[in-house]
């Protein structure tokens, strides 16, 4: 079990259990290890193992950057991007869940999950979902959780309904078109 019983010196004090899985966030020297391909950096700094060849999981490739860069400029602001899911069993990042950074004036956060090819249909996404649900509504200023997904994304679907949200409308987003609004409040 690689990394889950020894921690690293630059481990973050934030991380949350549940049956199957580890969540940790991202720091900010992690995701460059990440973006530069560095395996034997990102391995050092996180603790745990990555799929090879190594790529960041899907869909966060493109907003790293802008997360490095937020983390850089407010480190205290880490909970609210990327976490990196861990199959506990084995030390090994099955994908990763986040929000769109702190909670909005209405107290809203936005929460995206992807998984790795290789651990999807596990049901790892459920379990991560739901434990940093319940990790944000705890947080004070939180008033919900939302979750926009394409009407076609069946399996995003699924895993927003197992964890209790529900549609609460639709909104617009570029490059996408319209998207289903998912929602959970305290």
């Amino acid at each position: 079990m690689s990394g889950l019983g020894q921690h690293p010196p630059s481990e973050p004090s934030l991380r949350l259990r549940t049956e199957r899985l580890v969540l940790a966030p991202l720091e900010a020297p992690a995701i460059q290890a990440l973006l530069d391909g560095d395996l034997d950096e990102l391995r050092r700094l996180t603790g745990f193992d990555f799929p090879t060849p190594l790529h960041p999981p899907p869909l966060t490739e493109a907003v790293l950057p802008l997360v490095r860069d937020r983390l850089r400029a407010d480190p205290a602001s880490l909970g609210w991007w990327t976490w990196l899911t861990v199959d506990a069993a084995t030390g090994t990042v099955t994908g990763a869940i986040g929000f769109g950074g702190p909670p909005d004036a209405e107290g809203a956060v936005m929460i995206g999950y992807a998984t790795y090819p290789g651990a999807a249909s596990h049901g790892f996404a459920t379990e991560a979902t739901r434990a940093l649900l319940h990790w944000a509504l705890a947080q004070p200023g939180v008033t919900r959780v939302c979750a926009s997904i394409p009407p076609e994304n069946a399996a995003a679907r699924r895993v927003a309904e197992k964890v209790g949200m529900q549609v609460a409308g639709t909104v617009w987003e570029e490059e996408i078109d319209e998207v289903l609004l998912y929602d959970i409040r305290p």
